[in-house]
């Protein structure tokens, strides 16, 4: 199972660090420690986020880590699976 990240996750991931380091830079290595962990379980369990509510498409699933989403997109055929974003929670999935 090979894990890519689309150039919008890579942006939410270094927007969301930065942001939070401003404040806090220890608890923003937790943060990005913690949604590196978690996507790296989708090498073994792909399913293992639900159906992302705002689109009903098995294959577009979500993780939630603390108020964030972590949006990925799981093609089973060709054994991939794209982060296509991470973002806060309270604002809209476009």
């Amino acid at each position: 199972m090979n894990i890519f990240f689309t150039s919008r996750a890579k942006t939410d991931i270094s927007e969301i660090a930065h942001n939070i380091s401003q404040d806090n830079p220890s608890a923003a290595r937790k943060l990005i420690s913690s949604f590196n962990d978690s996507i790296k379980n989708l090498v073994d369990f792909p399913l293992l986020g639900r159906v992302v509510p705002e689109y009903s498409e098995d294959s577009i699933r979500e993780l939630i880590i603390g108020q964030y989403r972590i949006v990925y997109k799981f093609n089973e055929h060709k054994k991939e699976i794209y982060i296509i974003t991470i973002h806060h929670s309270n604002r809209l999935l476009l």
